[in-house]
């Protein structure tokens, strides 16, 4: 077959078939891997804005659980569904000595909790209508190192939280995102 036509004739219709074929097999291909760069582009950028926004929970939880100053965390009402940190103790000067001690007080509670797909502080939600926690997924645990009857007053508290985009949490979604867990370590 020559490179080139060099005559008027042209092309015949068996090469123009065979030419327009190959193009629209090239340009399928060029599409098809296109549509699915873009899938994965969408996808990768929804899964990082859904690990931002547990991250920013996260924060939330640490942030308002240092403003409270626990004692310790309450043993008895404390589930894999639940942690129930109390404050029960202040530092007070014993004028007489000059020394600190400390004195129980009236008893305070913080609670964390997953329910209805929500992570819940004191019963108010504190997730994204994006972002949908799977609650039969994720759980609470912690290891106590120091217990003083039913208190814990020093240990290390483990959250897992199973997390989905609620928009796009079908599997037939052409933009499907699969759970992830999300795993959260920190000592009190």
């Amino acid at each position: 077959m020559k490179r080139f036509v060099n005559n008027e004739r042209g092309l015949s219709l068996l090469e123009l078939l065979a030419a327009v074929t190959i193009s629209f097999l090239i340009v399928g291909v060029m599409y098809n891997v296109f549509m699915s760069g873009m899938k994965t582009y969408q996808r990768i950028g929804i899964e990082n804005e859904l690990r931002s926004e547990a991250d920013y929970m996260m924060a939330i939880v640490l942030n308002r659980l240092y403003e409270f100053a626990p004692d310790g965390m309450d043993t008895t009402t404390t589930t894999n569904t639940q942690l129930v940190f109390v404050n029960n103790k202040q530092k007070a000067i014993d004028t007489r000595v000059g020394l600190v001690e400390e004195e129980e007080t009236e008893t305070k509670s913080f609670s964390l909790a997953l329910a209805n797909d929500e992570l819940q502080i004191d019963g108010q939600p504190i997730s994204s209508e994006r972002l949908k926690i799977i609650s039969n997924q994720s759980s609470f645990s912690y290891t106590c190192v120091r217990q003083e009857g039913n208190i814990c007053r020093s240990g290390v508290v483990t959250i897992v939280l199973a997390v989905q985009d609620s928009t796009h949490n079908s599997p037939n979604s052409p933009l499907y995102i699969r759970p992830f867990t999300l795993k959260t370590e920190f000592g009190f």
